[in-house]
């Protein structure tokens, strides 16, 4: 392979801090190791693309929060719509120099980003010129971008699938060309955290704990769902999260048997319990904990007894986490006892999923590996109707969640200085009343 002039690339991003980007300070040195490793990944006919999420607007011309596509923010830290990411493991001789890397960034982004060995800015408008030369000679090009799924023509009551349409149109216009989504092969390097990686996700946890803390200080009957949310959603912005990582679940008396419940309306009141899911996303990545409270600063004697059958299968579970155990393992010791205490019919969801740039992160093997950061989240629910049980157990769950490293000897629970035993609960509880 021949070598022309090189270009020095560092990618860093000196974004604005507003409502429609955000900045983050990850150093180049990772996302240069990323794209190395994914490189490494693709065979030499192949092509990888990424694409931007795009600007989103309200009428009027109101900006929402801009959330990049989590692939392409993996690998550049770009936090700009309107930017591309061509990965040619083989490279591509353009300007006297063969280069691997390209990236299409708009004119306000080229000047914060400066270029490095086999890697080129150039401008979007050098795109499509560019795209449509390598393709005659690829075998497999990977895709990434921004689901979209589908467009819903409601004129004429029809879907169009925009990403199988388009991957149709592709192939028939290059015989020899396969088009696929390149999730599984990026997954295998973001289900992985580096040790930056698991620092960000550390202060993600760590400003969550701070939220839910103010949280049990205002916590008492009459308190609205949604002021608990913005007690805890506070914390986390005054402390410097950029938001949160999913919305907030605020779930009190009934609204507690519903695992995704984000209304957060509902007036506390006295004997309630409450379950608040929630995570700070900060610096790009993301924390998950969940923390069951007595509204009245005590557990009833019934509640005292599902939430510690929870909690000690909860830590049950995380007693195995090692290297080679599968996550349908944990998922099995969860319900296995649960089942054994008598509430095996009253926990229905999984135990645990990935955490890191996404909440639900991407992965590519259900064996647990050094360097994964899971939940791990038993709950029981109980419904009002259930005439097979007593009154007083009746009509509100209990879900407790803490995020997890898995390390060559076993794990770490990153989330441990996030109260969650009973008495620590009401101690903390009783301080603040």
């Amino acid at each position: 392979m021949t070598m022309g002039k090189y270009f020095r690339i560092i990618l860093l991003v000196l974004l604005s801090l507003s409502i429609t980007s955000e900045s983050f300070s990850q150093p180049a040195s990772e996302f240069h190791e990323r794209r190395a490793k994914l490189i490494s990944l693709l065979d030499s006919n192949s092509a990888a693309i990424f694409k931007a999420a795009d600007g989103r607007t309200r009428s009027n011309d109101v900006n929402y929060r801009y959330r990049q596509e989590s692939n392409i923010l993996y690998l550049t830290g770009i936090n700009e719509p309107g930017n591309f990411l061509l990965i040619i493991p083989k490279g591509i001789e353009i300007d006297g120099s063969c280069l691997n890397i390209i990236f299409f960034a708009s004119e306000n982004l080229k000047d914060s980003i400066r270029a490095t060995e086999h890697e080129l800015i150039l401008n979007t408008n050098r795109f499509q010129e560019i795209f449509n030369s390598i393709l005659p000679a690829l075998n497999t090009l990977y895709v990434s971008a921004p689901d979209i799924g589908f467009v819903n023509d409601w004129l004429n009551n029809r879907r169009y699938y925009l990403d199988k349409d388009s991957k149709k149109e592709l192939e028939s216009k290059y015989p020899g060309l396969k088009v696929m989504k390149i999730g599984s092969l990026v997954a295998k390097l973001r289900e992985l955290k580096s040790e930056y990686e698991i620092e960000q996700i550390k202060r993600s946890i760590e400003i969550t704990r701070d939220g839910i803390r103010r949280a049990l200080e205002v916590c008492k009957p009459g308190v609205a769902e949604y002021e608990l949310q913005a007690t805890i959603e506070y914390e986390m912005i005054r402390q410097g999260a950029s938001y949160t990582a999913f919305p907030s679940i605020i779930g009190s008396g009934k609204n507690t048997l519903e695992y995704h419940y984000d209304k957060n309306r509902r007036k506390t009141k006295a004997g309630d319990l409450v379950v608040v899911d929630v995570g700070a996303e900060y610096n790009g990545y993301a924390a998950d904990i969940t923390r069951t409270i007595p509204v009245s600063g005590k557990f009833t004697k019934q509640q005292s007894e599902v939430y510690n059958i929870v909690l000690q299968a909860q830590k049950e579970v995380i007693k195995i986490i090692r290297p080679g155990i599968r996550l349908r393992d944990l998922d099995n010791k969860a319900k296995e006892l649960i089942a054994e205490a008598g509430y095996g019919k009253y926990f229905k969801h999984s135990v645990s999923h990935h955490l890191g740039i996404d909440v639900h992160d991407i992965w590519s093997s259900d064996t647990l590996k050094a360097g994964m950061v899971i939940t791990v989240e038993p709950g029981i629910y109980i419904p009002e109707n259930d005439d097979s049980i007593s009154t007083e157990y009746r009509g509100w769950g209990i879900r407790i969640e803490d995020d997890v490293l898995v390390t060559s000897g076993g794990y770490e629970i990153l989330s441990r200085n996030i109260p969650k035993e009973v008495i620590e609960i009401e101690e903390m509880m009783r301080k603040n009343k």
